[in-house]
């Protein structure tokens, strides 16, 4: 929750609306009861429109990592691996929930109760079409067809109870008239807290470029009007461009210009910030991005996408020499600067610590700092309190070259104000559309075979781009699936290359700190020799990580070799649960489930 919002929050639940918003079952469509003591008394004046959309923003959030996606390699459970190993189905999937979008609901249909200033009114019905063209859209990216309310429901509205889907382009068309009318009825605020019309823009930029790619990257949808949203996110960017927000330059504890963004104390004032969640280590509102470190690696395949810098260009890490082999220091030089933003190098050190912190190989070896706390209080469950990007101006720059490059109207002065902002900000050679045209690289084409567009290579160093910029922030799983990629889901993930048994320094202080061993008699006849050398010890028989050539090679996980299927189109989408299907016959499973 954000601080500006906290006391009228409680202002909320004083006036009873927890159990307006929680009190009814959540189950046959969340039916909302006919009555409640809450309208007579309340929906009056444009305060109460505050207080109640207050309650709504939990409704928007940042991440701090990818997990699950091939930038992870990820020890515990999740629903994507259940639903690559197939034991998600109808039977197992779990009901619907349309409790959020029910809420939104019961405020717009109320609206017309409301006395006060029209403009000040329409803000807050804006404010609150906006939540629902987020809340809905994130069922359209489960589901693809849902059923489409404007209202809340009430017991006697039998016909809508038992209606079936709407289509996904009624549903996204619905979708964006909110946005269109949230933009055009929103204020624009100066609090980085608050939400105003440039979240909306921000908003909307971020559908329609899913929309657009979905559309255009999903044949069995069947729907061939990818273009105009396309232009939609087009236009939405560009009203963001060229105004107040820039990108941040400030270098906080020599983190570097990217890397400060993630684990700042103060957002407030950032000028790429659109929206944040603000955190407070007094008031108690924190969250738990130390557990980065404890679940999760990043993988060989993000870090071999970030360029390396020869003089004054650039070049693919794959160009340079041995480099499959290259040790833990040496994957760090010459690199984007990002890359030693994001992963752990040789040397860090923890918060919590006073000697450099060990890699863990039981998660792949690159661990990712990116979001790591830099105060040894935040490092325990559950007491991170910097703040946290909720939609930023990077995402927006890539946003506008990805629908411009998708179009085939990318131009060298789009790239100039986009993607080379974004690498001027890190020191990165500029970008040239020409080179991006004439000189694709390989292991990006085979990576994303089915894209399509007449600027194909830029394209693809977009994807590059974005993929860095944006790495462990929540995105590239629905990339992924946007793009029709889900097989590349398919793959364990792999870690860092060990080139055999021995012992290893990964430090950068040229003290061995690690040992790896075959078997378990060896670790125990050398236990000794181990210990007086204070080595992390091990050993890859009956370990949970294994080895791809079995005596060397990368890191991954041995319960996900062969672990995965991504089984297309069918898993792009989300099977409606037979207990639904059961309460209101009318529902149609997925055809790509009822197969």
């Amino acid at each position: 929750m954000m601080k500006a919002n906290k006391n009228i929050f409680g202002m909320a639940l004083a006036f009873g609306l927890a159990g307006a918003l929680t009190g009814c079952n959540d189950s046959f469509m969340d039916r909302y009861p006919e009555t409640s003591i809450t309208e007579e008394s309340f929906f009056k004046t444009v305060n109460d429109l505050e207080i109640y959309t207050n309650n709504m923003y939990g409704y928007l959030g940042g991440s701090y990592w990818d997990a699950v996606s091939d930038n992870m390699l990820y020890t515990e459970s999740s629903s994507t691996y259940k639903l690559l190993g197939g034991t998600i189905n109808p039977e197992t999937i779990g009901q619907w929930s349309w409790s959020s979008i029910r809420n939104v609901n019961f405020m717009l249909a109320r609206t017309g109760n409301v006395t006060g200033d029209p403009a000040e009114i329409n803000h807050f019905i804006g404010l609150a079409r906006m939540y629902r063209a987020k809340l809905y859209y994130d069922k359209v990216k489960s589901y693809s067809d849902v059923p489409w309310y404007s209202r809340d429901l009430q017991t006697s509205d039998i016909d809508l109870l038992y209606k079936t889907q709407d289509p996904r382009s009624l549903v996204v068309d619905s979708i964006m008239q909110d946005l269109d009318f949230a933009i055009a009825n929103m204020k624009t605020t100066n609090s980085k807290t608050k939400v105003g019309r440039d979240v909306a823009l921000a908003l909307k930029a971020r559908i329609a470029l899913n929309e657009a790619t979905f559309r255009k990257y999903h044949k069995e949808l069947e729907l061939n009007d990818a273009d105009r949203f396309f232009e939609e996110a087009i236009s939405a960017a560009e009203q963001l461009m060229g105004g107040t927000y820039s990108l941040s330059m400030e270098d906080v504890d020599d983190m570097g210009t990217y890397g400060s963004l993630f684990c700042n104390l103060d957002l407030s004032k950032n000028p790429e910030i659109i929206l944040m969640t603000d955190y407070d280590k007094d008031l108690g509102i924190m969250h738990n991005a130390q557990q980065i470190t404890a679940y999760s690696g990043l993988s060989r395949d993000l870090m071999e996408d970030y360029l390396v810098i020869d003089g004054n260009t650039t070049k693919r890490f794959q160009d340079v020499e041995g480099y499959a082999t290259k040790t833990y220091a040496e994957i760090f030089e010459n690199r984007d600067p990002r890359l030693k933003q994001t992963f752990m190098w040789p040397g860090y050190i923890r918060a919590n610590a006073y000697e450099p912190t060990l890699p863990s190989l039981d998660k792949g070896g690159y661990m990712q700092i990116k979001f790591d706390p830099r105060s040894a209080d935040q490092i325990e469950w559950g007491k991170c309190y910097f703040d946290m990007p909720v939609f930023r101006y990077g995402e927006i720059l890539l946003i506008y070259a990805e629908a411009k490059a998708e179009l085939g109207t990318l131009t060298q002065d789009d790239l100039d104000k986009s993607i080379n902002l974004l690498r001027d900000r890190v020191g990165m050679p500029h970008a040239q559309l020409a080179d991006w045209l004439a000189n694709i690289d390989p292991v990006q084409q085979q990576r994303y075979s089915n894209a399509t567009s007449s600027q194909l290579g830029a394209v693809l160093e977009v994807r590059r781009e974005r993929r860095i910029e944006l790495a462990c922030e929540g995105f590239r799983y629905n990339d992924l699936m946007r793009w029709g990629c889900g097989k590349l889901m398919n793959k364990a993930p792999e870690g860092m290359y060990i080139p055999g048994p021995g012992k290893y320094d990964m430090t950068g202080d040229g003290v061995n700190d690690i040992a790896v061993v075959m078997t378990k008699a060896e670790s125990e006849a050398r236990k000794d020799e181990f210990a007086a050398e204070k080595l992390t010890v091990y050993t890859l028989e009956g370990h949970t990580f294994s080895l791809t050539e079995n005596d060397k090679g990368y890191i991954h996980i041995t319960s996900q070799v062969g672990a995965f299927d991504f089984i297309e189109p069918k898993y792009y989408y989300t099977p409606l649960d037979v207990q639904d299907l059961e309460m209101n016959p009318n529902l149609k499973q997925n055809k790509f489930w009822a197969e």
